[in-house]
């Protein structure tokens, strides 16, 4: 029998049975709704599950249906994701809301064709869709459903040949009833018990046809992707306030932080002076500020790079706050609403601005991670002095 068409043979039966006693019961998997289960898709990408759960009640609350969301527009679409991060994914949903509206008459399209055409709807979440809210028989290939059918045909999991023949195994077992449980069957048991690294190959329902099991090293499959050097970076931030309001910049090609909108920053060269790079970013934005001292370090990372953070106080040279194009005040409790980064939220910590997470997710742990520090007493200067821009650990 050609291994690339074992797991469909006895595999099927045995994933429902599993799925229906072990599931874990979350709102996207009480409802049909195609646009409910396209927004949980969304969120879920590079996120978990216990970090999306408060936002996805918040936002089918803000936006209950394709209509409301495509009406609305781009800055209330990014608050309401605002603390999810990678917000393309909030801009790519919000698209393919007014494409819906245009393309479809409101109404999402149950063939995949017209799912993928849809902006930042790729296989993976046009099969979700597809399966889960019309029953339709097509894979949903996620990490966890690679690892999984990796694992059970012993393949490396690496190459177009390899994605070929994982596709073909996934497209034989969706075939049959239920197809949006089974495929959802293949991403739990991947989450919970085909785990990266310890697998409970004693727990899981498919270990009899396991090859990987069989070989005796469940962990060498799918073969490990090398992992990218860490690469570290220093980052000076301006902490501006105004009458109990923060000074927060528009993201543009040069900024360090991934929000829509974050405390000014700037990447700092080892020799080179944190104050002088400040003010001139904030001489480019049209706000005359007087800096001062460093009041706060913390970390961050995003992607692979390592980020060292130095936050610098700063007040403003006159008594009016400007709020010109690219900049605008905010309220520390207004934060929740805006689209700013875990980063700008780890740096308002730092400094003791900002005591508890605004909005849900008080408690999240996301993967740009990174660790928060507690604010530093202030060095002995006055403002308009000069740091020496260099770390102390």
């Amino acid at each position: 029998m050609d291994r690339s068409r074992q797991p469909a043979a006895g595999v099927r039966s045995a994933l429902l049975r599993w799925y229906r006693r072990h599931r874990r019961d979350l709102p996207w998997r009480r409802t049909r709704d195609p646009y409910a289960i396209w927004v949980s898709e969304a969120m879920l990408q590079q996120t978990q599950v216990s970090t999306v759960l408060p936002y996805y009640e918040r936002f089918l609350a803000a936006f209950p249906g394709v209509a409301e969301l495509a009406e609305a527009p781009e800055e209330a679409v990014l608050g309401a994701w605002s603390g999810l991060g990678y917000y393309r994914r909030a801009r790519a949903l919000h698209a393919g809301a007014r494409a819906v509206i245009e393309r479809h008459g409101g109404r999402v399209p149950r063939d995949t064709a017209d799912l993928l055409a849809l902006p930042g709807v790729g296989p993976y979440t046009a099969g979700a869709i597809a399966s889960i809210a019309f029953g339709l028989p097509e894979p949903a290939l996620d990490g966890n459903v690679r690892r999984v059918l990796s694992r059970v045909l012993a393949r490396s999991g690496s190459g177009a040949a390899e994605e070929r023949t994982i596709l073909r195994a996934a497209r034989d077992l969706v075939r049959g009833p239920e197809p949006g449980d089974l495929n959802q069957a293949l991403m739990e048991l991947g989450a919970l018990v085909c785990t990266p690294r310890s697998p409970r190959c004693g727990a899981c329902p498919v270990t009899a046809v396991c090859l990987a099991r069989a070989s005796g090293d469940p962990e060498g499959f799918p073969v490990g992707r090398r992992t990218r050097r860490a690469v570290p970076g220093r980052v000076a931030v301006a902490l501006i306030e105004h009458r109990g309001r923060v000074l927060l910049e528009r993201r543009g090609p040069a900024t360090p932080f991934r929000g829509a909108w974050d405390v000014p920053a700037a990447e700092v060269p080892e020799a080179a002076d944190p104050v002088r790079l400040l003010r001139a970013l904030l001489g480019r934005l049209g706000i005359r500020v007087r800096m001062g001292a460093e009041i706060a370090r913390t970390r961050h990372a995003i992607l692979n790079r390592r980020l060292r953070i130095e936050v610098f106080a700063g007040r403003l040279s006159d008594r009016v706050a400007p709020a010109p194009d690219g900049a605008r005040w905010v309220r520390l409790g207004d934060l929740g609403s805006v689209a700013i980064s875990g980063a700008t939220r780890k740096v308002l910590r730092a400094a003791g601005r900002l005591v508890a997470e605004p909005g849900p997710g008080a408690s999240q742990n996301r993967s740009q991670g990174g660790t928060q520090s507690a604010p530093r007493p202030p060095r002995r200067c006055g403002i308009g002095s000069r740091s020496s821009g260099r770390s102390k650990r």
